[in-house]
Parts: C-alpha cells; structure tokens; sequence
C-alpha cells in the first residue's frame, strides 16, 4: 500500500484578482510617487509695510520783536516789520496744508498792562496798514498787509501737494504806531500749523 499526497487546488475567483492587482498596481504607484518627490519646496509671501505721513514744522526766530524805532516827534508815527520764516518737511505724497492764526480770540497786540492794544488790520486782501495797526504779508520786505486771523479763522499760507524736504515759507509782520498809545511792549502770539493733507 501507498501513501500520495495531492495538493487541493484552490480556485481564485475573478474578483479576487481584480483586487490583488488593484492593489499591486496602488502600491506601486504609491512608491513610485515617493521616489520621485523634490527635496525643495518653495512659495511666494507677499510683505509690504505701511509708512505713516510724517510732518515736521520750525520756526525761526521763535520769538522776535519787531525793531526799536527811532525817536519821532509827537505828530509821526513809525512803521517797523520784521520776517518769520516757517521751514516744513513732510513725507506725505499729497503735500500738506500751513496755516496761520493768533492762539487765541484775540488779534491785537497787547500792551503788557493789559489795558491797550494796537489792533490788527481789516484788510481781507493786502493793503496800507492804518496807523495804530498791526498785520501780515507773506515774503520779505513787504510794503501791503492782511488781517491778522483768529484762532477760528486760520489764514491759509500754503497748499502744497507734494512731500517737501525743508521748504521754507517767510512771513512779513509789519506794525504801524503812533505816540497816542503808551511807551512799552505789545504783544501777541501767532500759531503756524503744518498738517499732512
């Protein structure tokens, strides 16, 4: 007698080789795809930075006297200026805006007693200064003058609309006076603003 082992075969049906080679076919794409991945990877970001306007403002002489006169009899009166240059650098692509006005209400010229004051002119456009009034021009050795404007009501000297490096504005301050108002000082003072526009 003998002994024989048969191997028992096994059917393989169709769906089971749709699968293993489904599944042969994943694998080997997934290793594929990883053998050829870069060892570089760039992106683009964007940067950008926000430059604020920036506005700087002097004045030169900060504070000035208009000149001593000269000894007058009592029936002449004496008129004396003096120039106030305003340098403004600003940044700002659309330029800026520099005005004037007194710090206050008030538009004379305040004797230090508190009791007499030589008042600003009436003139809206330049003109003669009256006796025993004070005003404004702009530029040097000006002969017309303007108002002096209150704190409400800013005289406009400049309307740039470009930035500025240094650019200087010159105000004349000219003051006309006579003996009728008592020896001593006057005074007043002025506020120039610059704002970025």
């Amino acid at each position: 007698m003998s002994l024989a082992i048969k191997r028992r075969q096994q059917a393989v049906s169709i769906p089971q080789v749709a699968f293993i080679f489904f599944a042969s076919f994943s694998l080997s794409f997934v290793v594929g795809s990883l053998s050829f991945i870069p060892y570089e990877s760039m992106a683009d970001s964007y940067f950008g930075i926000d430059l604020e306007p920036a506005i700087a403002l002097a004045v030169s002489p900060a504070d000035f006297s208009l000149p001593d006169s000269e000894t007058f009899s009592i029936d002449e009166f004496v008129e004396s200026t003096d120039n106030i240059d305003i340098v403004v650098s600003t940044n700002n692509v659309i330029g800026y805006t520099l005005t004037m006005s007194t710090s206050n209400s008030t538009t004379g010229l305040v004797h230090t007693n508190g009791l007499s004051t030589i008042q600003s002119t009436s003139n809206q456009s330049p003109g003669e200064l009256d006796i025993n009034t004070w005003g404004y021009s702009l530029g040097t050795n000006a002969t017309s003058f303007r108002r002096i404007p209150s704190l409400g009501t800013q005289a406009i000297l400049v309307n740039a609309n470009l930035p500025v490096e240094a650019a200087a504005t010159t105000v004349t301050i000219g003051a006309k006076a006579d003996t009728t108002f008592p020896s001593g000082n006057y005074q007043s003072t002025l506020k120039f603003t610059a704002v970025a526009r």
